[in-house]
């Protein structure tokens, strides 16, 4: 005959069941507590090594960039383009006092200028280790093939001694979009430089999108030039001047304290006002030199010095 059992023995039956289901519960949520843990930490764990393996990345090809590089690049790539450029420049601020003959021998010139840059930056200038260089070089040649078929294109045209410098800059504009790009990238390998062998602190991974006036001055100079050059590229101003005197001219501003009375809430804004009053002048950085630079440490280059 079979015993029931009682209220008691119920209970603790029951209270069996409950536990071992607790246990066996709480044994495969902790398993998968344990899992979701170890797979966290394992996904830092790879994040962490990436972001290590992205900075020797970065240590190696800012080492890349030494100051032989850059003396080789200026004497065998930015020498002539300078001399090309500065060219262009004296023949538009000459261009109102000139006849019609005047310009049409202007413009021949030019031609030949351009003729002989692209014979100089086809040679090559031993800058395989330095990616950014290398890169700028190709860019640069392309500008100034692009300028000597715009210039080669304003001759045959039957109006071309009339059109203003500012016409003729229009017709300029993919030499000028490419010559801008080569420079910015000239200006990011100082700044890397700058970086290995100067600050040894590493570059911001991201150029800002907004940039205050404080901070601003807390940037080192290369990087400050290289944030120059890239405000260039993105308005599109193909200038006589070159980013140095552009952050030399900021700089300026920025250490006399006048952008506060003007009202100058950014740098964009500051560049701005120096660009539209047309305040940046070729030589700013080396008329300003000693005044605003006496310690900064730069690549023994000729735009330096």
């Amino acid at each position: 005959m079979n015993k029931r059992l009682t209220k008691s023995e119920f209970l603790v039956a029951y209270m069996i069941i409950i536990t071992l289901a607790c246990f066996v519960g709480g044994f495969f949520f902790g398993a998968r507590y344990m899992k979701a843990a170890m797979e966290e930490q394992q996904a830092a764990a790879s994040q962490t090594e990436k972001q290590m393996l992205e900075q020797e990345k970065l240590l190696r090809e800012q080492k890349l960039y030494s100051e032989q590089d850059f003396i080789r690049f200026h004497y065998a790539v930015y020498a002539p383009l300078l001399e090309l450029k500065q060219a262009h420049f004296d023949k538009m601020a000459d261009w109102s006092r000139m006849d019609t003959q005047q310009r049409t021998d202007s413009l021949n010139q030019l031609v030949k200028a351009a003729k002989e840059t692209i014979k100089q930056l086809e040679k090559p200038a031993a800058l395989n280790t330095a990616p950014l260089l290398n890169q700028s070089q190709s860019i640069f040649l392309d500008s100034v093939r692009a300028y000597l078929d715009s210039i080669e294109q304003l001759l045959s045209d039957q109006n071309s001694n009339i059109l203003e410098p500012e016409e003729i800059a229009s017709r300029l504009t993919l030499s000028q979009n490419s010559w801008l790009k080569g420079q910015e990238l000239l200006y990011q390998a100082l700044a890397l430089w700058e970086s290995s062998y100067v600050t040894k602190q590493p570059m911001p991974k991201e150029k800002p999108k907004t940039l205050s006036i404080a901070q601003w001055k807390q940037y080192p100079f290369h990087y400050r030039t290289y944030l120059a050059a890239t405000a260039l590229t993105h308005h599109k101003q193909w200038t006589a001047y070159n980013p140095e005197d552009l952050t030399a001219r900021l700089d300026m501003l920025m250490s006399s304290n006048e952008w506060q009375s003007l009202g100058l809430q950014d740098v964009n804004a500051a560049l701005r006002l120096l660009t539209t009053a047309d305040m940046v002048k070729v030589g700013d950085f080396k008329q300003l030199q000693l005044k605003l630079y006496p310690a900064v440490k730069t690549p023994e280059l000729p735009i330096f010095r």
